[in-house]
């Protein structure tokens, strides 16, 4: 029988594989540094984001005002209704660990908290299963 330290130390060598494979694959889907994108969306220049200039990103992505605001409000941690750049960036790192637990929640298939050997063989065959019927846009 394989030891648990040792199935754990084959997933992550799979998963690092597989994602690294695929990085070249989402390089065009990069997205921008924090600090980029914060200046793009600081229009009046003054070193913060009012909650109308983070709408204006959002709002294109087809997200609820509600949402917006909630969102704002909880990035917003001094509560001076204004973001800076540290609360921003400290928002897309909340929202990066967020993406990640989702999409280990989606391999860990039984909830134990590992994924092991076969749930991570479902997930990729169902990942490599999207793409080869993924549609190519015109």
């Amino acid at each position: 029988m394989i030891s648990k330290t040792l199935k754990i130390s084959l997933v992550l060598f799979i998963l690092c594989a597989f994602t690294s494979t695929n990085a070249q694959d989402r390089k065009r889907k990069e997205r921008p540094k924090p600090e980029a994108l914060f200046q793009k969306l600081d229009t009046n220049e003054d070193g913060t984001l009012s909650l109308e200039e983070f709408k204006s990103k959002t709002q294109r992505q087809e997200i609820k005002a509600e949402v917006i605001e909630e969102r704002f409000k909880t990035l917003d941690a001094n509560t001076d209704s204004a973001l800076s750049l540290e609360e921003f960036e400290q928002g897309r790192e909340l929202a990066k660990e967020d993406r990640l637990k989702k999409h280990f929640s989606s391999m860990d298939k039984n909830g134990d908290g590992v994924i092991d050997f076969e749930e991570f063989k479902a997930f990729n065959d169902s990942k490599k299963h999207k793409r080869k019927h993924k549609r190519p846009k015109d």
